[in-house]
């Protein structure tokens, strides 16, 4: 888990170890983010800072994350968010429900604000 909530002093190699620690790898955008230190480091307090909350604990985090991917049509997130929660013991029943009811909740979206239009449109 992400350690030294706060630490302004964190160099990039010290984000990038932080980040691989919890990921197992570096997912790109924190590598390409790291060609841009103060931006790196902006995005990972933030990312940090959620991460280490402890209302929710890290595989029902991971669920969510991967619920949200898969609800923007996000791979990259979801394949890496997948394998996180795999690594934190999720079984496949777990990860394709996820899947499932984030998928869901951005076909009711689409499909709730289409009818509204349809329905004024009928009016």
């Amino acid at each position: 888990m992400y350690t030294d909530q706060g630490n302004s002093d964190s160099t990039v190699p010290e984000i990038l170890e932080k980040i691989e620690g919890y990921f197992g790898f570096i997912p790109k955008i924190f590598e390409v983010l790291s060609e841009n230190p103060p931006a790196l480091k902006a995005f990972f307090d933030k990312v940090e800072s959620i991460m280490v909350d402890d209302a929710l604990n890290p595989l029902t985090k991971e669920f969510v994350s991967i619920g949200a991917a898969s609800g923007l049509g996000s791979a990259h997130c979801l394949r890496t968010h997948l394998e996180v929660a795999r690594q934190l013991g999720a079984t496949d029943e777990q990860l394709l429900l996820s899947i499932i009811i984030g998928a869901s909740i951005a076909e009711t979206t689409a499909l709730s604000q289409c009818l509204r239009v349809y329905d004024d449109f009928r009016s």
